[in-house]
């Protein structure tokens, strides 16, 4: 007979957070086309840096447990994300588009639970 192998809980949180933090700093990487951000160029370069940053801090976790103490990244650039649109100042340029806040919002909402659950699953 064989035996059914199984996944420990533990990796399977871990990888489901690293993985949609990923998602979501994808999604930040590709707003400025998705969501129309117009002149809002600010924001677009804030999403960009904060996108990759999530990209890479999530993919380190997701690999190796090792790089626990720099998890910590994640839900502080989430919560950026998440308040960048209201704290950004635009001047002259056009404001972003209602999507585009609430995509920031909710990406940024989605990062900070990742990393919440990355940093208690990690102990």
């Amino acid at each position: 007979m064989s035996e059914s192998s199984t996944v420990p809980r533990k990796t399977v949180v871990v990888g489901g957070a690293a993985g949609l933090a990923v998602l979501a700093g994808l999604y930040l990487i590709a707003a400025p086309w998705l969501a129309r951000f117009g002149g809002a160029a600010e924001l677009a370069v804030s999403n960009t840096v904060a996108g990759l940053a999530m990209v890479v801090f999530a993919a380190m976790r997701a690999r190796d447990s090792g790089t626990q103490a720099l998890t910590w990244v994640l839900p502080v650039l989430g919560a950026w994300a998440a308040v960048s649109p209201f704290v950004l100042r635009y001047g002259d340029e056009t404001v972003p588009s209602t999507g585009a806040v609430i995509g920031n919002v909710i990406a940024g909402a989605v990062v900070v639970l990742a990393g919440i659950a990355l940093l208690t699953r990690g102990r």
